[in-house]
């Protein structure tokens, strides 16, 4: 079930931002992540986020707007169309969505351009010094009305 963040998840989100950034991220000093930890967690509380809830926080994706600041899924829960569904939640509430990518992660270039987004700039990260993808999605609101709507 996706819904809104609590408080009590602060914990279990935190862990799946420090082990999804070390997994996915290679490519960085995994001190990079440890030192921003306190940083990134004061900082949660100005992101709207939603979680995945199946008997605990499965993922999460945090969203500035229409700016996707993270989308985590638990290692475990991969491939099970949970970050398909945290995406679907925030095209519900937004015309358009923006992420940043580092270019070396190309799983999650790919995951992205399978929920409609694309490349629309390229950039150096300026922390890790890294190449980084600016990707963006329209999304289409249309409302069909059946036979029985007034």
């Amino acid at each position: 079930m996706i819904r809104e963040y609590q408080t009590k998840d602060l914990d279990s989100v935190m862990s799946l931002w420090l082990s999804g950034n070390q997994q996915a991220h290679h490519f960085i000093d995994p001190q990079f992540y440890q030192n921003n930890y306190e940083f990134v967690k004061m900082l949660m509380p100005a992101s709207t986020i939603f979680v995945q809830d199946i008997d605990g926080v499965r993922g999460f994706i945090g969203l500035m707007d229409n700016y996707i600041s993270g989308l985590f899924v638990d290692e475990h829960y991969r491939h099970q169309n949970i970050g398909k569904a945290l995406i679907a939640k925030a095209k519900q509430l937004h015309n358009k969505l923006t992420v940043i990518v580092y270019k070396q992660n190309s799983s999650a270039i790919a995951f992205f351009q399978s929920q409609g987004f694309e490349v629309i700039g390229e950039s150096i990260n300026e922390e890790t010094l890294e190449p980084e993808v600016t990707m963006s999605c329209v999304v289409n609101h249309t409302v069909k009305i059946g036979k029985c709507a007034l």
